[in-house]
């Protein structure tokens, strides 16, 4: 895991990225972390790594280095969060790429702001109609702004247009919540040249007070309010009034809106705060808008990829299961998702014999879809060289170990049947037990090795069976024995009864269904949670054959 730096020098706002074995700090620019800053040594300190842990000291510098106030004279070990001085400038370490930085104090809320209820902004507007000419035309326009379908950052950045057009003023900031940040985050900011970069220097009071009392808030003079005094990038650069509001979509509140200036003969008034209120309330319904415009094109984006991707696994499988003399095959599967990890295939060799490979990959969705692609690929290049079930087994074990972690094999059976004789031989990979039924006799062939992938090189042995005239072949993935409903299975018991009442069928679609139906019903509406599948082999009778 790599870690940053982030930090403000002068007016810019950089980020360095711990991505060597040893980077330096400072004012030269040799070093990997150059840092123009006066109190800082041309050599002032040095990060290094050892596997994923990061660790700073200090090089004798003139002011010094420190860990969350610790000085670093030896090795202290950095961890996202921490904070470091070197010289007066102040980093961050994060264990992602931060975005324009938004410093915070924690100064309590006293004294001599307006503050406004949003709600009672909006409902006194909407009651009275109060308003100028001028805010009504700056409301209309920013109206048909909002209705253009715009991507979220588009919007937000044209917003602040608008805000500026409202209100004059040095500085402009829009700052939205986020699911994984614990503060907001500066999405959009323009000063009076432009967009700006410059981070957010914000009382963590006042942001409070905003987020989640859903309030306006104005200051006249930042110098003197004492949310603010703790703020010395405030100070220096010499803002004189400031307001905040709440981004407010008539249910929750999303961020907010925050104008500074550093004017002296600018202080904004309670008619501003009430304009920019209003047009932060129109923004925030337009954010919800397009967050919910963005998900649903996501979302459709995503349902195409499965669409295309459930093809192309279909399309994997068999067309149809082979025709050989004396036999009749079906098969059938069924994945619970768009994409599955189930598989089977056949493969009739020109000796006359057919190969038979049924498997289930660990997990469900589009990972186990793309192992399953893959095993079955490695299976396909196999055939014909490792005709042996004992070989192929081997071989495909040996390959998916090499290629995947631990956490990821796949049970699976293949056999190889020779027609003429009816005899199968065939390795179980820890997979459910395959049913040999005819008649009233059920008799399994249970698992002889561990999973392919779990053992590298594991050396598999096979076993023998033969069909007898009529006998019916069954192989199953795990998901008919465990189909759930509650806290109970349909288990061995249910099935190996489906089998042997339904097993004189003649017609194996009929059979197949007959199972799956005594699934269903057990299931009684509860939706399947596992792919299934479902292969059957049936040696006819010799009178049928005649």
């Amino acid at each position: 895991m790599t870690l940053y730096l982030s930090g403000t020098v002068g007016d810019e706002n950089l980020v360095w990225p711990l991505d060597a074995e040893i980077k330096s700090i400072g004012r030269s620019s040799k070093n990997g972390i150059h840092v123009p800053d006066a109190t800082v040594s041309k050599e002032h300190a040095e990060v290094t790594r050892r596997g994923d842990r990061y660790f700073i000291r200090d090089l004798g510098s003139r002011n010094g280095t420190r860990v969350n106030g610790v000085e670093a004279r030896e090795p202290v070990e950095l961890k996202s969060g921490d904070q470091i001085e070197v010289g007066h400038l102040l980093l961050r370490v994060t264990d992602r790429e931060p975005g324009p930085e938004v410093r915070l104090s924690d100064a309590a809320v006293v004294g001599s702001s307006l503050k406004l209820r949003v709600d009672h902004i909006l409902d006194r507007r909407a009651r009275t109609g109060e308003a100028a000419g001028e805010m009504v035309h700056l409301l209309a326009e920013a109206g048909r702004l909002l209705v253009l379908p715009r991507p979220l950052q588009e919007t937000c950045e044209e917003l602040l247009v608008f805000v500026e057009k409202a209100v004059p003023a040095s500085r402009y900031v829009l700052l939205l919540k986020q699911e994984d940040r614990e503060e907001p985050v500066q999405v959009a900011a323009r000063t009076r040249q432009g967009r700006a970069n410059q981070p957010l220097a914000l009382s963590r009071s006042i942001m409070r007070t905003v987020l989640e009392d859903c309030t306006s808030v104005l200051t006249g003079d930042t110098a003197h309010d004492p949310r603010f005094q703790a703020q010395h990038s405030i100070v220096a650069q010499a803002v004189r009034s400031a307001m905040a509001v709440p981004l407010f979509d008539n249910q929750r509140v999303l961020g907010l809106i925050y104008v500074d200036s550093q004017d002296l003969s600018v202080s904004f008034s309670e008619d501003q705060l009430e304009l920019l209120t209003l047009l932060a309330n129109m923004a925030a319904v337009k954010i919800t808008n397009a967050r919910l415009l963005e998900a649903e094109q996501a979302r459709l984006r995503m349902a195409q990829e499965l669409a295309t991707a459930t093809r192309i696994q279909r399309g994997l499988l068999p067309a149809r299961p082979p025709e050989v003399e004396g036999y009749r095959i079906d098969a059938f599967l069924e994945s619970c998702n768009e994409v599955g990890g189930d598989l089977y295939d056949f493969y009739l060799g020109a000796d006359g014999k057919l190969l038979m490979v049924v498997g289930d990959v660990t997990g469900k969705g589009m990972g186990a879809a793309l192992l399953m692609s893959s095993f079955l690929a490695s299976a396909r290049v196999l055939y014909d060289t490792c005709p042996d079930p004992a070989d192929l087994a081997r071989r495909l074990g040996t390959i998916l170990n090499r290629g995947t972690d631990a956490r990821h094999f796949v049970t699976g059976f293949v056999g190889r049947l020779d027609p003429a004789t009816g005899v199968l031989e065939y390795v179980n990979a820890g997979h459910p037990s395959p049913c040999l039924v005819l008649g009233p006799t059920l008799r399994e062939l249970p698992a002889i090795g561990v999973p392919f992938g779990v053992l590298p090189d594991f050396p598999y042995s096979s076993a023998t069976v033969t069909l007898a005239p009529g006998e019916l072949l069954a192989l199953f993935s795990d998901g008919i024995p465990e189909a759930q409903r509650g806290e109970e299975f349909f288990d061995d018991r249910r099935l190996h009864e489906a089998l042997l009442a339904e097993g004189a069928t003649a017609d194996l679609q009929a059979l197949r269904g007959g199972i799956l139906g005594r699934v269903d019903d057990f299931l009684a509406g509860a939706p399947r949670t596992d792919d299934i599948t479902l292969v059957l082999v049936r040696r006819e009778a010799a009178a049928a054959r005649k």
